[in-house]
């Protein structure tokens, strides 16, 4: 029987305060650190959202909801941002996660 001490527990690795700040960072100067999800992909196509529109959301987006840890697939903090761009109203979720470096996934997209 495992004890108590041999669990592993997953803290996060930034505060809440610093993920919306991250996120635009990221969508800012390093888009090296941008993975858009093949789900977000194929959303972006069927939706006509274009890169140009997500970097939109993610720099200057309003969020929406509360920002959460997430610990379905990798681990991080996942928040939903809506801006109008391009005359349309566009609705990102995104997740900061720790790989070799801080990386931001794009989940999906929708207008709306």
């Amino acid at each position: 029987m495992a004890s108590e001490s041999n669990k592993v527990v997953s803290l996060p690795f930034m505060g809440i305060v610093e993920v919306r700040r991250e996120i635009a960072r990221i969508a800012s100067d390093e888009s090296h650190n941008l993975d858009f999800l093949d789900h977000a992909v194929l959303r972006m196509r069927e939706r006509d959202v274009t890169t140009r529109q997500i970097l939109n959301v993610l720099k200057s987006g309003e969020q929406i909801g509360d920002i959460v840890w997430c610990t379905e697939g990798e681990k991080g903090w996942r928040c939903k941002l809506s801006r109008v761009t391009a005359g349309v109203k566009i609705t990102v979720v995104a997740k900061v996660v720790k790989r070799q470096s801080t990386t931001c996934l794009v989940i999906t997209t929708w207008e709306g």
